[in-house]
């Protein structure tokens, strides 16, 4: 089952509680300790109403101030000593739900580093934060408050009524008739809200993509003076987010009110029946007023365990969510006798190499190919016809449906994934830098990397003199995604950051497509550096990439149709040569004269 199929299925409570016990039980300790404050909390509040009833019923006809004062004393330290109570269950409750919150958040976030790409191409943004944030707040809200009102609610309203059936058993069975509409009230409301709290958490994810995409691709909306589309399109997601949350209040505000009526119920046949029993003599006058007391508590439970049902459906509904992130594909599995590869050389094999992102749709057909240590290869072809597929499968980010991958006539699953990425150089096209310096861009990879080591990657990769030239350097911020610096800029700091880690096997993705020619002509002479002595695969559209490549792989439909360098595919008719004539009408030939000229050091070996 793919984790889209298992998207719309509601997990067990059993299942979601699986996920969450270990977290709870590695702090037994903590567990314990709130469940003991809490219940004595709530066993010392019993006290006061009893305390009262000794007042009314023995200090008043004995006219004594002294025990007034002896019983108004022990109420104020009943409320002194409940107080303490609270404040230690309310402590202990939040610092352990931080702590197990802490412990999952870091799990999760282990775990968004291990899933598929399949995972991130088809969910968006805003449901993924909203699992890591929204959602685990719904699960630290579940554990700060759950054992408090259990014990606080539970406790005091079982107590209460055992407390109450002992000062009088006939107004307690009056109490009893209502239990089933208290049960079912609670049934009710469980089922309805559940179902309305996932789907809201669900759409609040919404609401935050839009969010997301809208702040990072602010450039793009207004300069397609879209703002008025985003702000409809924002609108309709919120409307149906506020949509969800009002029926949700709607049903909460039936139960309050439900409840509160039973309650009302309850306490009229109480005063009414209690009332002349006390006139008939068959009650003390105490009994009925501690009676009376603890029918007024009553509400104050009741409402925790309202609230307490609230907290478990939504805790249930971001179970759902989290559960469908944990148990959704993880990354390509590791061979169990996966070893760590030595110095690879760069020998490349794909045998009979067949690939699909979705069933029925083929990307690569039955590929195979030889590429030897120390080769410049050019791949070429149309959109779709495979090319990203073709070094994404090099990579391991997927693993094909047929076939096998070899590095130095060994399958890439008998390498451990990470240590084999290590020695494979990626530089993309749409270059990702983060919100740091560019020191710390370039020395992603390579984070113990000493300022020599980054500083030289800089000058080789010819962003040096600019770097040099900012007031803070290397220290300077470059903003979210190298905001603040233009695409060559952005890709020759990316070229820092990969030779930094002196990899093996270099992989260009139209690192060049969206940059003019001047800056392209800079770029070009850092990866001519870069790809010295290394096996390098360059996806690309320029006509100066193919003059000196050793070799180039033209692809159509998932098939490599074409294989030779320049002047063999050149002299043949084929899609190259449709390709290279389509891209050389572009250009004059002085232009195309001067592209080779700048890049003529790509052929040298």
């Amino acid at each position: 089952m793919s984790w889209l199929e298992n998207k719309e299925r509601v997990h067990s409570s059993k299942e979601i509680f699986a996920i969450l016990w270990p977290y709870l039980s590695n702090r037994i300790g903590f567990l314990i300790t709130v469940s003991i404050v809490s219940f004595l909390a709530a066993i010392i509040g019993l006290a006061t109403p009893l305390l009262i009833k000794q007042a009314i019923d023995t200090a008043i006809p004995m006219e004594s101030t002294t025990l007034i004062w002896i019983f108004g004393g022990a109420i104020l330290g009943v409320a002194l000593f409940g107080g303490v109570l609270q404040y230690f269950s309310r402590f202990y409750a939040a610092k352990f739900a931080q702590k197990v919150v802490y412990e999952l958040r870091n799990d999760i976030y282990k775990i968004l580093q291990q899933l598929s790409l399949e995972y991130y191409d088809e969910e968006n943004t805003g449901q993924i934060m909203t699992r890591v944030t929204t959602d685990l707040n719904a699960i630290q809200g579940f554990v700060s408050f759950t054992i408090r009102l259990i014990m606080n609610g539970a406790v005091f309203f079982i107590g209460s009524y055992v407390a109450m059936l002992v000062l009088s058993w006939k107004l307690g069975l009056i109490l009893v008739a209502l239990f089933p509409g208290f049960i079912w009230l609670i049934y009710w409301f469980s089922a309805k809200v559940r179902p309305l709290f996932y789907k809201a958490r669900t759409q609040f994810g919404e609401v935050t993509s839009i969010l997301q995409e809208n702040v990072t691709g602010t450039h793009v909306v207004r300069g397609f003076a879209q703002e008025k589309n985003e702000i409809i399109k924002f609108d309709e997601s919120n409307t149906k987010y506020r949509d969800l949350r009002i029926k949700t209040q709607v049903f909460r505000a039936i139960y309050f009110s439900t409840m509160t009526l039973l309650i009302g119920i309850g306490t009229t046949l109480v005063l009414t029946i209690g009332g002349r029993a006390v006139i008939r003599n068959e009650m003390e006058l105490g009994s009925f007023i501690a009676f009376l007391s603890y029918l007024a508590l009553l509400p104050g439970p009741t409402r925790q365990l309202t609230w307490l049902v609230g907290i478990i459906q939504r805790m249930l509904a971001s179970g759902d969510r989290i559960i469908e992130l944990i148990s959704a594909k993880r990354e390509v599995q590791e061979d169990p006798d996966a070893i760590n590869p030595p110095k690879l050389l760069g020998k490349i094999q794909y045998r009979n190499v067949s690939f699909e992102y979705e069933l029925g749709r083929a990307i690569l057909n039955n590929i195979s190919v030889s590429i030897h240590t120390g080769q410049k290869v050019v791949i070429l072809g149309g959109t779709g016809s495979g090319k990203s597929t073709f070094v994404n499968l090099l990579s391991r980010f997927y693993d094909p449906n047929e076939g096998t991958i070899q590095i130095d006539d060994i399958d890439l699953k008998k390498y451990k994934l990470k240590a084999m990425r290590k020695q494979i150089g990626l530089v993309l096209q749409e270059t990702y830098l983060f919100n740091a310096t560019i020191k710390e861009n370039i020395a992603f990879g390579k984070p113990d990397a000493k300022d020599e080591e980054i500083i030289q990657a800089a000058k080789i990769a010819k962003i040096h003199e600019f770097i040099a030239s900012l007031p803070e350097g290397y220290d300077s911020k470059v903003g979210d995604r190298g905001i603040t610096l233009s695409g060559g800029q952005k890709q020759r700091v990316s070229i820092a950051r990969t030779l930094l880690t002196d990899p093996s096997i270099l992989i260009f993705d139209d690192s060049t497509a969206s940059v003019d020619a001047e800056t392209e002509a800079q770029i070009q002479d850092a990866l001519d550096i870069l790809s010295k002595g290394r096996t390098t695969l360059i996806i690309s559209q320029r006509i100066s990439s193919v003059h000196y490549a050793d070799r180039i792989l033209v692809f159509e439909k998932g098939r490599i149709i074409q294989d030779g360098n320049h002047k063999k595919l050149i002299s043949e008719e084929g899609l190259y040569k449709e390709i290279y004539e389509t891209l050389a009408q572009s250009y004059s030939l002085d232009e195309i004269s001067k592209e080779i000229q700048e890049t003529k050091t790509w052929g040298d070996d």
